[in-house]
C-alpha cells in the first residue's frame, strides 16, 4: 500500500487502475534510464526486460503510458530525416529562367540609368521570390505531410489490443509485431519468433538474410558485434521472412542506426563510397543542371523547366531582333524596348501555378483515401488504359466469414455444413445446419469426421479473434484464417480451446504466418525472492495455475504465394508418440499433396482409403460447384508422425502423403460500390483486370457479379497463371486483348502483365501488397499499394496508396487524375496564349517609329510584368481549381506518350494568342491614328515629358487595359476547350457555372478592379508604366475585349473539324 501511494504522488496515475479500453495496468519501470537498456538487452531475459522498460509482455503498454513517453523521448525520427528544405526551394526560386530573365533587365535598367524601373523590377524580383517561395514551400510542406501517412507503419500490442500506427509514434517499451515485408520501426528485443530473417546489409553490410531467435546471451557476451546479436532486430532493417515479437530498446537517435547518423552528422559521405565520381565536366554539369531544375521533380515540372530555358533562350533573340531593327545602335530606349519584348515572353508563373495545382490535387485525393508518394503519378493517372486490380479487399469488402464446410467422403456420406452470417463477420455466434438431414448443429457433440476437419481449420492458423472491454470484436491476421478462426469458435473448437499457445503476440494482421517456430526461452516471471515484492502484470497472474491443452505447436511452415499452402505440426497429449501435421491450402495444392480420405467420417473417422483418380475428380467437381457460388475454397488435410521425427524436419519430407478431410467455403461479398466503380471504368474507356490468388471458377463467379466480365466471355478472357505464364511472349501479343481475370496468380505473372501491356502501347496500373508484389509495382506505370493490408515494401514501391483499400479509389484517383492533366492543360495553354499575344504586339510595336526614328513600344516593361504575374498568374490558378466537366469519365484516356502539351494545345495556344495581340494592337492603332492623328512624340520610352507623349501614354493605358480584360474573360473560357462559355453545361444557366469556381470568379474580379491603378493613379501611371488617363478609349477597350471573346466562341467552332483526328469520342453510356 505504501509503495501504491508513492507511485500515485508521483505519477499522478493510480496503480490497477483502467482506461476506458484497457486489461492491463501501468507500472514503474525498474530501469527508468531507458536509454541505458539498448547495450546490454541481448543479455537479458523477455520477462526481466519487460520489468526493466516496465511494459506488459502480452497487453503492452497503456495509452496514458505512451503519452507520456511519447513526450519524454520524442518521435521515433532521425534529426533531419524526411523534412522539406527550406534552402532547396529558396535555391529552386532563384534557379529559372525568369529570374536570370528579370536580372538581366535589372541589370540593363540600371545600366542606362532608369532607376525607377530598375527598382520596379528588383521589387518584382524579390516579390516574386519571397511569394514563390512560400507558395512552393507550403505546397512541398502538404505533400511531404500528405506522404507521411503512408510512410511505414508499425502494428504494436497496446492497452491488450493489436493496433496499427505511424512508425514515428513507437515508444521504448513498446511491443511490436513484424512480418516479412515490414520495415523495423526501432531497435527490438525478440520475444518470440517465426523463421525470421531480417536482411541487415544497411547496418552490417552482411548481403544475406540474419536468421533470428530469442535466445538470451550470457553476461560475457556483452560486448558482441551488433550483427551477431542475434535476439535483436534493428531499425531501418527490412524483414524477408517470417514473423516476430519484440520489445523496443530504442528508438530514434538511440537506435543502432541512429548512433550511426550522429557519428556522421556534419560528414559529406556518398551513398557508396567505392563509386567513382566521374570526370569533372560530367560533375560540373550534373550539378549545373540540378540546380537549375532539369534534374530532379517530375517528368512535368522537368519538362516545363526545359520550356522556360527555352523560352529564355526566345527571348534573347527577341532583344537580338530589336537591336537589329534599330541598327545595333543600343540607346536607352532601345534597351528597354528588348527588355519588355524579353520578358513578355516568359511565363513567370508557370510553375508556381503548376506546383500550387498538384499540392491541392494531393490533399483532394489523400481526403479521397488515396495518398500520393510521387508526383508522376498525377501526370500518368489521367493517361491510364487498364486497371489491374487485386480482388480481397479491394473488389470484395475483405471482410470474410465462412458459408460452407463440405467433409470429404464417399459421394453418399460427405457431410456439407451451412453456416449462418453475421452482421459482424468476427462475431462467432449464430447456426450452423448440416445439409444433409436439415438439422441445427448440435455444437456441444459434434462427430469426429467434423471436428478433425474444423481442427484443421482452427490450428492450421495463426489469426486470433478477441471481444475489448467495449464488447467489440477484434482480429489478428489474414482475413481468411481470421473467417475460419471464427467457424471454428462458433464449433467451440476455436484455436485457445485447443492448444495454450498463445498466438496472440504472434500474429500480425493482414499476414499469413512464417516457417518453423523456435521456443521462447524465457526466464521466469520471478527468479528471484525480490522479484517478490514487485507488481505483478496481469499477464503474469493469468499464467498462474494454467491447465495444459490438448495440443502443442511444435513447427509452422508458412503460406507463401507460390507455394499457396501452409503447414503445422502438433503433438498432441492424447496420442503419445504421434505429431499431428496439419496443412491449409489451394484445394488442387493439397489434393497433390494426398494419398488418402475417409470414406465415412461419421461412422468411421479412423479408417482410411486411397485417394483415387476418380474420388479426387469428385472432390475438385464438389470445389468447382462451391466456387461457382463465388466462394473462395480452402482445402483441409491432415496426418501423422512419428514424434521422434519433427525436430528439425525439412519442408518438403512434411508436406507429403496427407489424408485429405474437406473443403471450407469462405464468402467475401462484392463491395457495393465496385460495380458502380467498374461500370465508370467501362465508360471511360478503361479496361479492368482482377488478378487474385482464388480458385479459377470463384474468380469468374466474382468478376461476373461485378462485372469485370460478361456471362459469354471468350475462353482467353479468363486464365489461370499457370496458363498464361506457359504462352511465350509473342503468343500472349497474338491475343485478342489480354486476360480480365488471371486466377490462382503469381507476383511474376503479374511482371509479364505489365510487360505484356507496354508492347500493346498500354498505360497499366497495378495494386498490389505483398513484398513479391513490389517488383510488378515499380515496374508499372502506375503502382497501387494497399493501406490497410500492404507491406511497407510494397508502399515504397508505389507511387499511390489507398487507405482504405477500396477499388472505387482507384476510380476516384483516375478520375482526379483526368481533372489534373485537363486543369494543368487550361492554365499552361492560358499563360502562354498571353505571353505569344505579348510578343505579337511588342514585336509588330516596332513599326512604330517617332520623330527620332525610335520604336515606341505598346506597352511599357513594368506593364509586361504587371499583366504576367498580378493580371495573369490568379485565374490561371483557379483555372487549376476547376472541377472536373460532366463528360470527363466518358472520354478514353489522353495519350501518355503526347503529354500535357498535344497539338491541339499547341495550336490553340497560338490561334488565341494571337488574336489577343492582334486586338491589343489595333487598340493601339485606333488611339494613335483614328484619334490623335498618328502623333508618337519623341522619347516616350523613358521618362518623357507628359505633354509631348499624351497620345501614346493614352494608347498605352488602352492596350493594357484592353489585354487585362482579354486575359481574364479568356480564363472563363477557358472553362471548356470545346463548348461556349455561354453554354458550359446545357439546361444550366452560365452564371451558375461561372459562380461555381469561386477562385477562379474573383481572381477575375480583383483583376478587373485593379486595372485602373495603373491608369490613373498620378506618378505611378506617369512614371513607372508610361501611361496616363483615358476617358473615350474605353469604349476601343470594350470593343477589342467583345471582339476577343467573339473570337474565342468561333475558334470552338472551328477547332472541332480541325481537331477531329485528335478528338475522342464520347463513349455512350451503358
Amino acid at each position: 500500500m505504501e509503495f501504491t501511494n508513492k507511485f500515485k504522488r508521483r505519477s499522478g496515475l493510480e496503480l490497477r487502475s483502467r482506461t476506458d479500453t484497457t486489461i492491463s495496468v501501468t507500472v514503474p519501470p525498474n530501469n527508468p534510464d531507458f536509454t541505458s537498456v539498448a547495450n546490454d538487452a541481448h543479455t537479458i531475459s523477455p520477462s526481466q526486460l519487460s520489468g526493466d522498460l516496465g511494459t506488459s509482455l502480452s497487453d503492452g503498454l497503456s495509452k496514458n503510458e505512451v503519452t507520456r513517453r511519447l513526450e519524454r523521448y520524442g518521435e521515433n525520427m532521425l534529426k533531419g530525416e524526411g523534412g522539406v528544405s527550406a534552402w532547396r526551394v529558396l535555391v529552386g526560386q532563384l534557379a529559372n529562367a525568369l529570374t536570370v530573365v528579370l536580372l538581366a533587365a535589372m541589370a540593363l535598367s540600371y545600366g542606362v540609368q532608369d532607376f525607377i524601373e530598375g527598382s520596379v523590377i528588383a521589387a518584382v524580383i524579390v516579390l516574386n521570390t519571397t511569394v514563390g517561395f512560400f507558395q512552393e514551400y507550403r505546397a512541398e510542406k502538404t505533400m511531404d505531410s500528405l506522404r507521411q501517412l503512408s510512410s511505414p507503419s508499425a502494428v504494436v500490442i497496446r492497452n491488450g489490443e493489436s493496433t496499427t500506427i505511424p512508425a514515428k509514434t513507437v515508444v521504448p517499451g513498446d511491443i511490436v509485431l513484424i512480418k516479412a515485408g515490414d520495415v523495423v520501426p526501432a531497435d527490438l528485443r525478440l520475444i518470440s519468433v517465426s523463421n525470421l530473417e531480417v536482411s541487415e546489409q544497411l547496418l552490417t553490410g552482411e548481403s544475406l538474410p540474419v536468421a533470428k531467435t530469442t535466445d538470451t546471451f550470457e553476461r560475457e557476451d556483452l560486448d558482441l558485434p551488433i550483427g551477431d546479436r542475434l535476439n535483436l532486430c534493428y531499425s531501418s532493417t527490412v524483414v524477408t521472412k517470417g514473423r516476430g515479437t519484440g520489445i523496443v530498446i530504442g528508438t530514434a537517435m538511440n537506435t543502432q542506426i541512429g548512433r550511426i547518423a550522429d557519428a556522421i552528422s556534419g560528414k559529406n559521405v556518398s551513398q557508396d563510397e567505392n563509386e567513382e565520381p566521374g570526370p569533372f565536366w560530367y560533375r560540373a554539369k550534373e550539378t549545373i543542371m540540378s540546380w537549375l531544375g532539369l534534374r530532379t521533380g517530375t517528368l512535368l515540372q522537368i519538362k516545363l523547366a526545359k520550356l522556360a530555358y527555352l523560352l529564355f533562350l526566345c527571348a534573347i533573340i527577341l532583344a537580338i531582333i530589336v537591336f537589329s531593327v534599330a541598327r545595333w545602335d543600343v540607346t536607352n530606349t532601345v534597351a528597354l524596348y528588348a527588355i519588355a519584348t524579353a520578358i513578355s515572353i516568359i511565363p513567370e508563373s508557370l510553375i508556381a501555378v503548376l506546383t500550387l495545382t498538384m499540392a491541392v490535387g494531393t490533399r483532394r485525393m489523400a481526403q479521397e483515401h488515396v495518398i500520393v508518394r510521387k508526383l508522376d503519378a498525377l501526370e500518368n493517372l489521367g493517361g491510364v488504359t487498364d486497371i489491374c486490380s487485386d480482388k480481397t479487399g479491394t473488389l470484395t469488402l475483405g471482410k470474410m466469414s465462412v458459408r460452407k464446410l463440405w467433409v470429404a467422403a464417399d459421394p453418399q456420406k460427405a457431410i456439407e455444413l451451412t453456416a449462418e452470417t453475421n452482421p459482424d463477420a468476427l462475431e462467432p455466434a449464430g447456426i450452423v445446419r448440416c445439409e444433409n438431414t436439415g438439422d441445427v448443429l448440435n455444437t456441444s457433440a459434434l462427430d469426429e469426421g467434423i471436428a478433425q476437419a474444423v481442427r484443421a481449420a482452427a490450428l492450421c492458423n495463426v489469426a486470433t479473434i478477441q471481444r475489448n472491454l467495449k464488447g467489440q470484436w477484434k482480429s489478428t491476421g489474414d482475413p481468411t484464417e481470421v473467417a475460419l478462426q471464427v467457424f471454428a469458435t462458433k464449433l467451440q473448437l476455436g484455436r485457445p480451446s485447443l492448444t495454450s499457445d498463445s498466438m496472440a503476440l504472434d500474429a500480425p494482421p493482414g499476414g499469413p504466418a512464417m516457417g518453423e517456430i523456435i521456443e521462447d526461452k524465457r526466464a521466469p516471471a520471478y527468479e528471484n525472492e525480490k522479484d517478490l515484492g514487485q507488481i505483478k502484470f496481469m499477464d503474469c497472474v493469468a499464467q498462474e495455475g494454467k491447465v495444459p491443452k490438448r495440443f502443442e505447436l511444435r513447427a509452422e511452415f508458412p503460406f507463401s504465394s507460390e507455394l499457396k499452402r501452409m503447414t503445422t505440426i502438433y503433438f498432441d497429449r492424447e496420442s503419445k508418440d504421434q505429431a499431428l501435421c496439419l496443412i491449409k491450402g489451394a484445394v488442387e495444392r493439397i489434393l497433390d499433396l494426398s494419398v488418402s480420405y475417409i470414406p465415412d467420417p461419421s461412422g468411421a473417422p479412423g479408417i482410411t482409403a486411397p485417394l483415387t483418380r476418380e474420388i479426387c475428380n469428385v472432390f475438385l467437381a464438389k470445389a468447382e460447384e462451391l466456387a461457382s457460388q463465388g466462394l473462395r475454397i480452402i482445402g483441409l488435410g491432415s496426418k501423422l508422425l512419428p514424434e521422434c521425427e519433427v525436430e528439425g524436419i525439412s519442408r518438403e519430407d512434411v508436406e507429403k502423403k496427407f489424408t485429405f478431410l474437406g473443403l471450407a467455403g469462405i464468402f467475401d461479398p462484392p463491395r457495393p460500390e465496385t460495380v458502380g466503380a467498374v461500370r465508370a471504368c467501362k465508360q471511360a474507356g478503361i479496361v479492368v483486370h482482377m488478378l487474385t490468388g482464388d480458385h479459377l471458377t470463384t474468380a469468374r463467379a466474382i468478376a461476373e457479379s461485378v462485372e469485370i466480365i460478361s456471362p459469354d466471355a471468350p475462353p482467353s478472357a479468363v486464365m489461370t497463371a499457370i496458363e498464361f505464364d506457359k504462352l511465350t511472349d509473342k503468343e500472349i501479343d497474338a491475343l485478342p486483348e489480354l486476360p480480365l481475370v488471371i486466377a490462382r496468380c503469381a507476383p511474376e505473372t503479374k511482371v509479364r502483365m505489365i510487360h505484356a501491356g507496354k508492347r500493346r502501347g498500354k498505360h497499366m496500373s497495378m495494386s498490389g501488397d505483398g513484398v513479391n508484389d513490389s517488383p510488378a509495382l515499380k515496374l508499372a506505370p502506375v503502382g497501387i499499394a494497399m493501406g490497410m493490408a500492404g507491406s511497407d515494401v510494397a508502399k515504397d514501391a508505389s507511387d499511390l496508396v489507398l487507405t482504405d483499400d477500396n477499388f472505387d479509389s482507384i476510380r476516384v484517383a483516375v478520375t482526379e487524375g483526368r481533372r489534373l492533366f485537363l486543369n494543368i492543360q487550361r492554365f499552361i495553354l492560358h499563360l502562354l496564349s498571353v505571353n505569344i499575344g505579348e510578343v505579337l504586339l511588342l514585336i509588330v510595336g516596332l513599326c512604330f517609329v517617332d520623330e527620332d526614328g525610335t520604336s515606341v513600344f505598346p506597352l511599357s516593361p513594368i506593364g509586361v510584368l504587371w499583366v504576367n504575374m498580378l493580371t495573369s498568374a490568379p485565374p490561371a490558378f483557379g483555372l487549376g481549381m476547376e472541377e472536373a466537366p460532366k463528360d470527363l469519365m466518358r472520354k478514353p484516356p489522353h495519350s501518355a506518350r503526347d503529354g500535357v502539351f498535344s497539338w491541339p494545345i499547341i495550336i490553340d495556344t497560338f490561334g488565341y494568342g494571337i488574336m489577343m495581340g492582334a486586338t491589343c494592337l489595333a487598340s493601339f492603332v485606333i488611339v494613335i491614328y483614328a484619334g490623335n492623328n498618328g502623333n508618337l512624340g519623341h522619347g516616350c520610352n523613358h521618362a518623357a515629358e507628359l505633354e509631348s507623349c499624351r497620345a501614346v501614354f493614352r494608347a498605352r493605358s488602352t492596350v493594357f487595359a484592353a489585354l487585362t480584360f482579354e486575359i481574364l474573360l479568356y480564363a472563363w473560357e477557358l472553362k471548356s476547350l470545346e463548348r461556349s462559355l455561354f453554354s458550359l453545361n446545357p439546361g444550366v444557366p452560365f452564371y451558375k457555372d461561372v459562380w461555381a469556381n469561386q477562385v477562379l470568379l474573383w481572381s477575375v474580379f480583383g483583376g478587373m478592379a485593379s486595372v485602373v491603378l495603373p491608369i490613373y493613379i498620378p506618378g505611378f501611371s506617369d512614371r513607372v508604366f508610361y501611361q496616363t488617363s483615358i476617358t473615350w478609349e474605353w469604349g476601343v477597350i470594350v470593343g477589342a475585349t467583345a471582339v476577343f471573346v467573339v473570337w474565342c466562341e468561333i475558334w470552338k467552332l472551328i477547332r472541332k473539324p480541325l481537331y477531329k483526328r485528335w478528338t475522342p469520342k464520347i463513349i455512350e453510356l451503358l
